[in-house]
């Protein structure tokens, strides 16, 4: 009886605390891709679609003001007849169509319409419809 009973595999011993710094470092790789992937995609997923974006800007004295929009389609499929509308009233904007994650910016086309409440973009035959308020 004498081979399995006299300890022959207690050299094992350093081997397995070995494996558990492996394990813990699979485990914390695993984690870290884990929790990369739950950032990009909490980012990603209230962006994704089509995306409106207003952006005010003035120079130094007040003197002059630029408003411009940024409309961004973050889906993998390409939007047809993209067109944007300040206000209700205002002239009605074609940007034609949109490739994935392509963005466009866009002025109002006169100094009246610089004071817009609301900006629609229109894509694929009405289909879908963006209404941002400023």
């Amino acid at each position: 009886m004498g081979r399995w009973e006299n300890n022959h595999f207690a050299e094992d011993d350093g081997f397995s605390s070995k494996r558990n710094y492996v394990k813990i470092a699979k485990y914390a790789l695993v984690a870290g891709f884990v929790i990369v992937a739950v950032v990009v995609l909490s980012v990603y997923i209230p962006r994704s679609g089509l995306y409106v974006e207003i952006i005010e800007r003035s120079e130094v004295m007040g003197t002059m003001q630029t408003v411009s929009v940024r409309v961004s389609n973050n889906n993998f499929d390409t939007l047809n007849d993209v067109s944007v509308q300040f206000d209700d009233q205002g002239q009605i904007q074609q940007i034609g169509n949109m490739g994935p994650f392509s963005s466009v910016m866009i002025t109002p086309p006169g100094i009246a319409e610089l004071n817009f409440s609301k900006v629609t973009v229109t894509a694929g035959e009405d289909n879908i419809q963006v209404i941002k308020s400023r």
